[in-house]
C-alpha cells in the first residue's frame, strides 16, 4: 500500500479546491436551460416534493417513465435543504465531480504513483467535455462516479489490498446505485468490462472468490425496490422503460424519436475536443496500454493489472456506442472519460520520467494551435468592432426550431459573425488565457522543466472554463425561458392557464420558474404522450381543433411561441385575437385578452407595420 505523504495531501487539496471552485462555486448561474431536458429533468424533482411521491416520476402533470430516479431523488433532496434554485440542481452534479476528480487521483495513486494520479485528476477536472455536460442536469457525472467507485473496489479487492467483502459487495452496491442512475447501462458497462477484466487476466480461475451470490443479493436488495414498486404502481411501465427506452432506443426504433445519432466519425472526433487539451497527448496514453495480448494474463503486478482494467473499462463503453448506432449522442462516453484521462496522466508521468520525445512536439503543436486560435479570436474581435452588443443575444444568433436541437452540437450552427459582439469578454478571457498558459508549458516543457507545464495548461483551462461560464451567461437568455416566466408570474391569476406551441421542450422553464402546469398546443412526437393515456391523467395535449376553442373562451391563456413559429400560429389563430405580452430570447408570448385598455391586437400591429411599408 502506497503511503499519504504530506506531497499526496497538498496534492488532493489542491485537486479539491479547484474542482469544488470551478463545479460547485459556478453552479448558481445562470438560469437552468430550456434545451437538453434541463429544465424539464428539474420539473421532475419539483413534482416530486409537491406530491409527496418519490416512486413515479412526473413531469407535467403527467408520467414520465424514461428515466429511473436517481438524480431526481438527488436534486428533490437538494431543494429541501436549500430551497429550489440553479444551485440547488446543480449541486448534485458538482459534489459528483469532484467525487470523481478525487477518485481518480486516488485511483492514479494507488495503483501506479501520484504523478499519475495527479496529472489524470487534473485532466479530468479541466477538460472541456467535462463542464459542458455538468451544466445541465443529466445524470453521467454522477453514474460515472458510481463506475469509477465500481472498478476501483474491485481492483482493490482483486489485488489483495482491500477484504474481498468490502470490495465486492460495495462494487455491488454501487452497481445499484447506476442502475437507479442510468437503468440497465448501470449493469452492462461495469458488468461487461468486469468480465472483459477477468477475461483478459486469464482469471477465471478465481470466481469463487467474487462471492457473486452474496453480492448479486446486495445488488438486487438496492436496486429491485423501485423497480418492483413502480411496475406495481404503473401498468404499462415494463414496456415503457425497458422494451421502448432501452432496447428499441439502442435499435433507433424508440418512440418517439424526439433523439438523434452523431455520425460515427463525428462521435470519434469529438473526443478531440471534450478531453483538450490533454486529447492531444493521446499517443502516449495508447504506449501504456497493456499490448500485445501475449501479456495478459502474465504481468500481475499492480500497474499491469491496473492497465488491463482501464483497458476493459474504457474499451467496453467506446466499442458498444462504436456498434450501437440507434442512439449516440455527443458525451455518451462520458462514462469511459476517468479512464482515458488516468491513460493519459499515465503516458505524460512515464514520458517525463523518461524524457520520450513525443512529449516537447505535442507541446509544440498545443502552443502552436493557441497562437492560431488567439490570431482567430482577434481576427473576429476586431472586425465586430463597429457592431453594438445586442440587449438580447438572440437578435445575433440564427434560431432554429427547438426539435431540431436533437444534439448539442447543433447549437454551434446558431452562432453568426454578429455574435462575437456579445461574446467579446469570454473570447478574450479564453483566447488569452489559453495562449499564455500553453506558450508558458512550451518554453518550460523545451527546458524540461517537469511538473510546471502540466500544471500551467491546467490553469488556462481554467481561464477557459471560466470564459465559458460567462458566455453561457451570455447566451441564458436565448437558452432558458426564465425571464419569460417571471414576467408571466407577475400577472398570473389563479385561474389562467399557460400554453407551450408544441413539445415540453419548447420551454420547460415556464413551468419550473412559474410553478405551473403547462397544455402543450401541436406537440407531435412528444415523449410525455404515454403518460397522458392513463386515465387519471390531466389533459395536457391540445389540438387545432380543441386550442382555438380554448383561446377563445372566456379565461385567460398565456401561449409561449418561438419566433420561428410566429407566422405558423397567427394562421391558426385569429390575429384580432391575439395580444402580445412580452418577448425576448427568441420567443414570444401570446395573451387571449388585452393586458390593458386600449392595447391593440396582432393584426391591428400588422396592419400598421404593412401601412408603414408602403410608398
Amino acid at each position: 500500500m502506497r503511503n499519504v505523504t504530506l506531497s499526496t495531501r497538498w496534492m488532493m487539496l489542491c485537486l479539491l479546491v479547484l474542482s469544488a471552485g470551478l463545479y460547485i462555486g459556478t453552479a448558481g448561474k445562470p438560469a437552468l436551460d430550456d434545451e437538453d431536458v434541463d429544465a424539464a429533468h428539474a420539473m421532475v424533482s419539483q413534482e416530486m416534493l409537491q406530491r409527496h411521491d418519490f416512486v413515479v416520476p412526473y413531469m407535467d402533470g403527467l408520467r414520465y417513465l424514461i428515466r429511473p430516479p436517481m438524480h431526481f431523488w438527488l436534486v428533490a433532496a437538494s431543494y429541501k435543504l436549500l430551497g429550489e434554485s440553479e444551485f440547488a440542481t446543480r449541486l448534485p452534479l458538482g459534489l459528483a465531480v469532484v467525487g470523481i476528480v478525487l477518485l481518480t487521483f486516488e485511483f492514479g495513486r494507488r495503483f501506479f504513483d501520484d504523478r499519475t494520479g495527479f496529472y489524470a485528476a487534473l485532466a479530468i477536472a479541466t477538460s472541456v467535455g467535462m463542464f459542458i455536460y455538468t451544466r445541465n442536469m443529466i445524470p453521467e457525472a454522477i453514474y460515472t462516479l458510481a463506475f469509477e467507485g465500481i472498478f476501483y473496489l474491485f481492483l482493490r479487492a482483486w489485488t489483495g489490498s482491500l477484504d474481498t467483502r468490502i470490495g465486492y459487495w460495495g462494487a455491488a452496491a454501487l452497481c445499484a446505485v447506476a442502475v437507479l442512475t442510468r437503468a440497465m447501462i448501470g449493469l452492462v458497462f461495469p458488468g461487461a468490462a468486469i468480465v472483459a477484466f477477468i477475461t483478459m487476466s486469464r482469471g477465471w480461475r478465481r470466481w469463487r472468490e467474487l462471492r457473486l451470490v452474496s453480492s448479486s443479493a446486495v445488488f438486487l436488495a438496492l436496486a429491485a425496490p423501485w423497480h418492483i414498486l413502480a411496475a406495481m404502481r404503473t401498468p404499462g411501465f415494463v414496456w415503457a422503460f425497458f422494451i421502448n427506452e432501452h432496447i428499441n432506443r439502442a435499435l433507433g426504433r424508440r418512440l418517439p424519436h424526439d433523439y438523434g445519432a452523431v455520425p460515427l466519425w463525428a462521435w470519434w472526433s469529438a473526443h478531440l475536443v471534450w478531453l483538450f487539451p490533454w486529447s492531444f497527448f493521446f499517443p502516449l496514453a495508447l504506449r501504456e496500454l497493456p499490448f500485445p495480448p501475449s501479456r495478459w494474463g502474465k504481468d500481475t503486478d499492480l500497474a499491469s493489472q491496473a492497465r488491463l482494467m482501464l483497458l476493459a473499462w474504457a474499451g467496453v463503453i467506446l466499442l458498444f456506442f462504436t456498434v450501437e448506432s440507434g442512439s449516440r449522442l455527443e458525451y455518451y462516453s462520458f462514462s469511459a472519460w476517468p479512464a482515458m484521462c488516468l491513460l493519459l496522466g499515465l503516458g505524460i508521468a512515464r514520458a517525463e520520467e523518461t524524457d520520450q520525445k513525443w512529449l516537447r512536439p505535442a507541446q509544440r503543436v498545443l502552443a502552436g494551435l493557441s497562437v492560431v486560435l488567439a490570431a482567430v479570436a482577434g481576427y473576429f474581435l476586431v472586425g465586430t468592432m463597429h457592431i453594438s452588443a445586442a440587449g438580447d443575444i438572440a437578435n445575433h444568433l440564427e434560431l432554429r426550431s427547438p426539435e431540431n436541437y436533437l444534439t448539442g452540437m447543433v447549437h454551434l450552427l446558431d452562432l453568426t459573425p454578429e455574435s462575437v459582439a456579445d461574446l467579446r469578454i469570454p473570447i478574450l478571457l479564453s483566447s488569452v488565457s489559453v495562449l499564455v498558459t500553453f506558450v508558458a508549458a512550451w518554453i518550460l516543457r523545451e527546458r524540461k522543466i517537469q511538473w510546471l507545464p502540466i500544471v500551467a495548461m491546467a490553469v488556462g483551462m481554467v481561464g477557459f472554463i471560466v470564459a465559458a461560464h460567462i458566455a453561457h451567461d451570455v447566451m441564458n437568455p436565448t437558452l432558458s425561458s426564465r425571464t419569460l416566466a417571471l414576467e408571466i408570474k407577475k400577472d398570473l391569476k389563479p385561474d389562467d392557464q399557460i400554453a407551450l406551441f408544441g413539445d415540453i421542450r419548447v420551454a420547460p422553464g415556464i413551468a419550473f420558474y412559474s410553478h405551473r402546469n403547462v397544455l402543450l398546443y401541436d406537440a407531435t412526437g412528444s415523449n410525455l404522450e404515454f403518460g397522458s393515456h392513463y386515465p387519471d391523467a390531466p389533459k395536457r395535449f391540445f389540438n387545432d381543433e380543441e386550442f382555438p376553442k380554448l383561446w377563445e373562451g372566456s379565461g385567460r391563456v398565456f401561449l409561449v411561441v418561438p419566433v420561428e413559429h410566429t407566422e405558423e400560429i397567427r394562421k391558426k389563430l385569429p390575429g384580432n385575437s391575439m395580444w402580445v405580452f412580452a418577448e425576448t430570447g427568441g420567443k414570444t408570448v401570446y395573451v387571449n385578452q388585452p393586458m390593458e385598455p386600449g392595447q391593440p391586437p396582432v393584426a391591428q400591429l400588422d396592419e400598421k407595420v404593412k401601412s408603414a411599408a408602403q410608398p
